[in-house]
């Protein structure tokens, strides 16, 4: 150590980490030292011009120093060429790479260039999270190969890794050693790698993509798979940006609507497995190139991968037989997270991008649950929290950070348009929200695409073309509050409504008719249908009340409705149907599709992967398949409980319906229909 050395004290900004520095040294390096995690992709070459600082000048008794503008080396040529080439000067902002340490500074590292960004993402609550992708570029400048050097290019690479950006026991992806010597030679012995580096072990790194010379751009998808719906996020790696989202069916709906009816064909047909592998996994190809199209990129810009589903839909994906989650016990292949690269299960993306899948919590309870948790973080509140993923196959949370509960319940495909007989998923044309009026008994309704109603709306414009989930939980909700139906979910055969007709099935009632829709036929709701959203919502409220009761309360302070249609439901009415369990509807949230956010948070930060494997286990999992008394709880559940004392905070919030429509006002109907 050399005793005349000079240092000096810096303190960098918002991280409020200082430490003594050697005159001369570059901030970058000082930053480091001090753990402080500037982005830079050249490794101070002055090339990226992501490491940019903000000096601060001035007095700062707190710090017992003085910031001074000489305290800080001038700019040089490789920094001036750097702003000229941006067509800006060099002013309150430098190259922390560049610039060298002559005093005592106070320097702000913006946003933009910190390599841990906090990232806010918006739920019922805010969640801060650092930006910390498992997948990032750096550039770096090889030494040339020359006559009589027995050094290969590879350990060359490794060399100037090490060197340049710290990194040391590097491996290689097969491809990218295949294009190694190509791409060097090709940009020069200048080329930008891009590292993977396992979210379970920080010391197991991998070079999966090489391109020559200085290259930006570094991009994930997070995938929701869902039973009828997939889902997917386009992200910019380095911002955190949600680039596009791109969303479509399931085309594995053509084996089966639910759960048990897919495990049932793959039982059944000898190929069946297979060809629902083989589906999504197109499927999933197709979602990439339509995210990555409507981005201008192109798949193979695509490095790294989070997907979560439930557990069967995981199975189907790894090409898995899931028959052992079609019967008790349940049993999963695994529960832990896993990392494949994507060329492995067939997904069209870059050759060396990895597929990471959420951690499962039980045979039932699976990464798709995993990624609602990480959204909306239950397991740091103090405040009881019921979560709600509402889909074919739903999950539920109960608890908050001393004790977290789960379970699964098979709510089947009517909430999202399956099983009801002009059912449809949420798209252009679905009938989305229903009223009734309490004295015609007529609807009007609104659809996807139209701000008008039914009532209001010009010929030219959109009409219905089916109905979607939140649609069909408002159409229940007001046929029981204007007596069309009873509190067993029954039409009332003689209401006097112009749009009810008695059937050989009991009965129908027409929400459209063949003039408001698209098709020139009328758009129904059949008992049968009603009878399968009182099979959902009794599943779901049975589980929620099961697991109170395991967590010792008998109300929750916040609600949170997650899933492909949480955003859109009408709280109100939904809790009027016993969606779920009583709760001051200000405390009541639709969050939308959780799981996608938890995707997109988890392809953003290896510390929250590394958090979900933890949480993975210490979340406590019911399974209601085995509770004595869960079938008798769920018959029980099947009615229409709005005005039951079970739902104090409805009192005064729903017209009080006609008890069955009073007999005197039933005549007086008659009687005025009859005279038109």
């Amino acid at each position: 150590m050399n005793l005349n050395e000079k240092k000096f004290l810096v303190v960098f900004q918002p991280s409020g980490r200082q430490g003594y520095v050697s005159e001369g040294q570059t901030l970058l390096m000082a930053a480091r030292e001090m753990g402080v995690e500037i982005e830079s992709i050249c490794g101070g070459q002055q090339t990226c011009g992501k490491c940019k600082v903000v000096p601060d000048f001035g007095d700062y008794s707190k710090y017992g120093m003085v910031s001074k503008a000489e305290h800080i080396s001038a700019s040089g040529d490789d920094e001036q060429n750097h702003w000229l080439k941006r067509r800006r000067e060099a002013g309150a902002q430098r190259l922390s790479c560049a610039a060298c340490v002559h005093g005592d500074l106070v320097i702000n590292v913006p946003e933009e260039s910190q390599a841990r960004k906090q990232i806010v993402r918006k739920s019922a609550v805010s969640r801060q999270f650092s930006l910390d992708p498992v997948v990032r570029q750096y550039f770096v400048k090889v030494k040339p190969a020359e006559l009589g050097d027995r050094v290969g290019d590879w350990e060359r690479l490794q060399a100037s890794l090490s060197e340049t950006h710290h990194l040391k026991d590097l491996r290689i992806d097969f491809f990218a050693l295949r294009d190694l010597q190509t791409i060097l030679r090709h940009g020069q012995w200048a080329v930008t790698v891009t590292v993977w580096q396992d979210g379970s072990c920080e010391d197991r790194r991998e070079v999966i993509r090489l391109q020559p010379g200085y290259q930006e751009g570094i991009y994930g998808m997070a995938i929701d798979v869902g039973t009828t719906t997939v889902a997917g996020h386009l992200v910019d790696l380095r911002t955190g940006q949600i680039l596009t989202t791109e969303a479509m069916m399931n085309p594995q709906t053509t084996y089966g609507e639910d759960l048990m009816s897919r495990i049932s064909y793959g039982m059944m047909n000898p190929d069946g497995v297979a060809k629902m592998h083989t589906a999504i996994i197109e499927a999933l190809s197709i979602l990439l190139k339509r995210a990555t199209h409507a981005a201008k990129l192109k798949p193979e810009d695509v490095v790294d991968m989070v997907l979560v589903g439930n557990t069967v839909m995981i199975d189907l994906l790894l090409g898995i037989d899931p028959i052992e989650l079609g019967g008790a016990p349940f049993a999963l292949v695994t529960h832990e997270a896993l990392d494949f690269k994507g060329r492995d299960l067939g997904i069209k993306a870059h050759s060396g991008a990895y597929v990471h899948i959420l951690p499962a919590e039980a045979g039932h309870v699976g990464a798709d649950n995993m990624g609602v948790v990480m959204a909306e973080s239950p397991h740091t509140q103090d405040d009881i929290v019921l979560v709600i993923d509402i889909g074919t196959n739903a999950e539920i949370l109960v608890g908050n950070k001393e004790h977290l509960l789960s379970a699964s319940s098979p709510t089947g495909p009517a909430f999202e348009g399956g099983e009801i007989t002009h059912g449809m998923r949420a798209a252009v044309g679905a009938i989305e929200k229903v009223r009734i009026d309490k004295l015609s008994l007529i609807p009007r309704f609104r659809v996807i695409g139209q701000e008008r109603w039914s009532d209001e709306m010009a010929d030219e414009e959109i009409k219905a073309a089916g109905i979607c989930g939140s649609g069909i939980i408002d159409l229940v909700a007001e046929l029981f509050s204007a007596g069309i139906i009873d509190h067993g979910g029954k039409f009332v055969l003689d209401t006097p409504s112009p749009n009810f007709r008695p059937t050989a099935q009991v009965g129908e009632y027409v929400v459209a008719t063949a003039t408001q829709t698209s098709t020139g036929r009328e758009i129904i709701i059949t008992q049968q249908d009603i009878r399968a959203v009182q099979f959902a919502k009794s599943a779901l409220y049975t589980g929620a009340k099961l697991l109170m009761e395991r967590r010792g309360v008998e109300q929750v302070d916040r609600v949170l409705l997650a899933g492909g249609f949480g955003s859109y439901i009408d709280k109100q009415r939904a809790m009027m149907i016993g969606l779920f369990p009583d709760c001051d509807l200000a405390n009541v949230y639709a969050v939308g599709n959780s799981a996608g956010d938890g995707a997109v948070i988890c392809l953003l930060s290896g510390e929250r992967r590394r958090r979900a494997r933890e949480l993975a286990r210490w979340i406590d999992y019911v399974e209601t398949a085995i509770e004595p008394n869960f079938q008798d709880r769920f018959v029980k559940a099947l009615g229409l409980p709005h005005n039951s004392d079970e739902f104090p905070h409805l009192e005064g919030l729903i017209p009080e319906r006609p008890p069955i429509i009073a007999e005197g006002h039933r005549r007086e109907r008659r009687r005025v229909k009859g005279k038109d």
